[in-house]
This record gives structure tokens, sequence and C-alpha cells, in this order.
């Protein structure tokens, strides 16, 4: 009987510090997260847009960064270049072939810190064919804001080459070089929040 209360007063004292997972689970907040991308056209200028409907979750755990995972999922047919004509193009079967690939994935394989830069490895998904993918990111928080929420902050800026997954249209100019390039500039910048 000794032994059990003294067992319940260390309980009591501690703050009921039962030992739990620190990891903690993050919804990306559609609007404070921007999913934008910038492609070469003709050489002299950069064709930048955006998509506006995803949805993510965000599994971060601050004391072991190899433990935390990031799947996200983009609708395809939200994307947007500020031109409705071109935003057809691009939905169109020579491009993103929206009708018959509606999403694109991106779920993560591994985190790793690397001194001061973190390191991202996924399965990103275009068009129905996945590519591995590294590149670095920044987390920032998690913190409270202003309104009560728990919320993280992640930035990232990758490149990948839309010919790596079956976006091959290639029709040259005059000189030789490629109507749009291959290299696609991504940039994200989000918001999560614990719902």
């Amino acid at each position: 009987m000794q032994h059990l209360k003294s067992l319940l007063f260390t309980f009591l004292i501690t703050g009921f510090s039962i030992p739990l997972s620190a990891q903690t689970t993050y919804q990306l907040d559609p609007g404070h997260t921007f999913v934008n991308f910038g492609v070469e056209r003709f050489m002299v200028c950069e064709v930048t847009g955006r998509f506006n409907e995803f949805a993510g979750t965000i599994a971060y755990h601050p004391d072991d960064i190899s433990q935390t995972f990031i799947d996200v999922t983009i609708d395809v047919k939200s994307i947007d270049t500020g031109l409705e004509i071109r935003d057809g193009h691009l939905k169109s079967a020579i491009w993103l072939d929206a009708d018959n690939h509606p999403n694109m994935t991106f779920k993560s394989k591994k985190v790793e810190q690397s001194e001061d830069q973190m390191m991202i490895t996924a399965d990103l998904t275009i068009r129905g064919v996945t590519r591995e993918v590294t590149f670095p990111m920044k987390i920032k928080g998690p913190f409270k804001d202003p309104t009560q929420a728990t919320t993280l902050g992640l930035s990232a800026d990758a490149v990948i080459n839309r010919q790596d997954f079956g976006i091959s249209m290639d029709k040259k100019m005059m000189n030789g070089h490629s109507f749009i390039g291959d290299e696609v500039k991504i940039s994200i910048r989000a918001l999560a929040m614990i719902k």
C-alpha cells in the first residue's frame, strides 16, 4: 500500500507526465498555402502559375525529424496561370492530361537533417508517372498564432524535369530550342495547423 501511495504521489507532482509520442499531425491550410510553379517560354520569359485546390497532412516529430511524414494531393484541374485558354491547354492530354490523371500526389519517404539543412525524399506522381525526388525544405514552429491555433510553417523550392513525367511535347523554334523549357521550378509556401 505504501508503495502504491508513493507511485500516486509521484504521478501527481509530475503533472500527469505520461510518455506520449511527440509526433503531431497538421493539416494544410488552403487559405495560407501556395503551390506555385514556373516554366521558361520561348527562352525569353517565364510562365508562372499555381494550383488552387489541394489537401495534405504533415505528421511532424520535432525530436526525431526522421519520423516526419508529408502527404499531399493536388487537384490538377485547379491549375491557374492567369489565362483561361492556357489553363485549358495545360489540362489537355498533351500536357497534364487532367481527365485521365486528375490528381498529382506527393508522399514523403524520408526526411533527414544535415547540419542546418533539412532534406526530404518523396514519391512525386504527375500524369500517372511516379518519380523519386529529393530537395531541401524548412519547417518553422510549432507555435501558437494570434488565433491560438497551433501551426507549422513549411517552405521548399525544387526543380523537376517535365520529361521525366511523360510531359514530352517538344515543339522546336527555328533556332532549335524548345518552345517550352524542360525544367519546372516548384515553390511551396505552406501553413499547416492542428484541426
